[in-house]
């Protein structure tokens, strides 16, 4: 963080957005290393994996030939983009081993999200659905382009409900936490409270009543709560964490809130 900061940023407030899109790179190269030596994919949900890989496929659609949506300072030249695109092969990676060589360990029984009506396989359309129609209201005009403003938008909702497969499927195998598992969530939730950090203080650009979204004139407010959203669902989860970790034992949540809710 503090090479990339000293080399490749101007010290510019909106570097937050390209650190918390280098922790969340760091969480799924992390994933996959530890699925890969563990030769096991138990306790991952697969429909957690399929939200983050269209969420980084949306995004990377919007900032790869625009600059409407990337950070000020110069590691949003190309340090931003790199970070993106090696977090969409770390997450591609984990789909490939939880299809491939390791599809055995699967827990699909306990992979139970969005199983209601439709093959659980395809569970994750229960998120991907809301979310573009949300992001279709309400859709910011940084790029001047519809589909990448809108797919911008979409990874953005996208994300802050993406981890709710995977919460469910740790309240489906008893509330036990995998290790490694544990932090490569709290991982994400960390990158999600820099970018609301960054947006709680620039989520003004994004509000533009003249815009082509139907809620363009909240834009901004959206962002913003999409974020705090995504950061509530983690909180009760956040607090088994960080108990966990001050005890120095494995991590455990009990059956609470979230799994009731889902």
């Amino acid at each position: 963080v503090l090479f990339v900061y000293h080399m490749f940023s101007d010290g510019d407030f909106s570097f937050l957005l390209t650190l918390g899109s280098m922790v969340r790179m760091f969480a799924f190269v992390i994933l996959a290393y530890f699925l890969f030596t563990k030769k096991s994919v138990s306790g991952v949900s697969f429909k957690f994996l399929q939200c983050y890989v269209c969420v980084f496929i949306f995004r990377l659609s919007s900032i790869l030939n625009y600059e409407g949506y990337l950070p000020f300072d110069r590691s949003g030249d190309f340090i931003y983009q790199a970070f993106e695109v090696l977090s969409l092969v770390a997450s591609v990676g984990c789909v490939f081993l939880v299809l491939g060589p390791y599809k055995h360990t699967y827990e699909k029984t306990n992979d139970k999200f969005g199983s209601w009506h439709i093959p659980s396989e395809f569970g994750a359309i229960y998120i991907l659905v809301p979310t573009l129609i949300l992001a279709l209201v309400f859709h910011p005009s940084l790029n001047n382009n519809m589909l990448t403003d809108v797919a911008w938008t979409w990874a953005l909702c996208l994300e802050s409900v993406a981890i709710l497969p995977q919460i469910v499927m740790f309240m489906s195998n008893g509330g036990v936490v995998d290790e490694w598992t544990s932090h490569v969530v709290a991982s994400l939730g960390l990158a999600r409270f820099f970018q609301l950090v960054f947006w709680i203080s620039s989520y003004h650009e994004l509000n533009d009543k003249f815009n082509s979204s139907p809620g363009g004139e909240h834009v901004g407010h959206f962002v913003v709560a999409s974020q705090v959203l995504q950061l509530l669902l983690m909180g009760d989860y956040f607090y088994f964490y960080i108990k966990a970790m001050k005890d120095g034992r494995p991590m455990v949540m009990h059956p609470p809130v979230v799994a009731d809710a889902v």
